[in-house]
């Protein structure tokens, strides 16, 4: 099992590297007494489907990883993630971007849990090269849940916008 493991993150390792939207930074979730709350996260996704449509909606995949002990934490492969921009005129008039999305992959959870498949429901905020993403991440495998709250830097949306007229046609 672990060779199978450690292929399937070989074969990812060049999506990763094609990645359009890529951040770091720390994450807070609780760790329910098994270590520290506050773990480092990275994250990587591209578009995959972004046709206009009336829920305002794209779809991106990607990978996030949370280093830590917290019940969902580890390398969590999101094939699917459904995201809004709510509104073309909130995207196009502000500097900063504001998403609404939920998230849905398999963790591979290295440490002190179990793997499983993981939903995500959440909040993004970035603006220039700093973003905040609130959520609550269920494992529904395992049973395991959490609120989660990340803040960092990254190279995305918001930094588009700071340098560039940004408009969704």
């Amino acid at each position: 099992m672990k060779i199978i493991k450690i292929a399937f993150l070989l074969l990812i390792l060049p999506l990763a590297c094609s990645a359009q939207f890529v951040g770091a930074g720390i994450q807070y979730a609780d760790a329910k007494g098994k270590g520290n709350d506050f773990q480092f996260a990275a994250n990587a996704s591209f578009p995959v489907w972004h046709k206009r449509n009336p829920l305002n909606s794209f779809v991106s995949s990607g990978i996030d990883y949370t280093g830590g002990s917290s019940p969902v934490a580890g390398l969590n492969i999101k094939p699917i993630q459904l995201t809004s921009f709510l509104s073309e005129s909130l995207f196009n008039n502000n500097k900063c971007t504001f998403l609404v999305g939920c998230d849905a992959g398999y963790l591979f959870n290295f440490r002190h849990g179990e793997d499983g498949v993981v939903i995500s429901p959440n909040v993004y905020f970035d603006y220039k090269f700093f973003f905040v993403k609130a959520g609550y991440d269920f494992n529904v495998t395992a049973g395991k849940e959490q609120f989660f709250i990340r803040t960092g830097v990254s190279i995305g949306m918001g930094t588009l916008k700071g340098f560039v007229k940004t408009r969704i046609w």
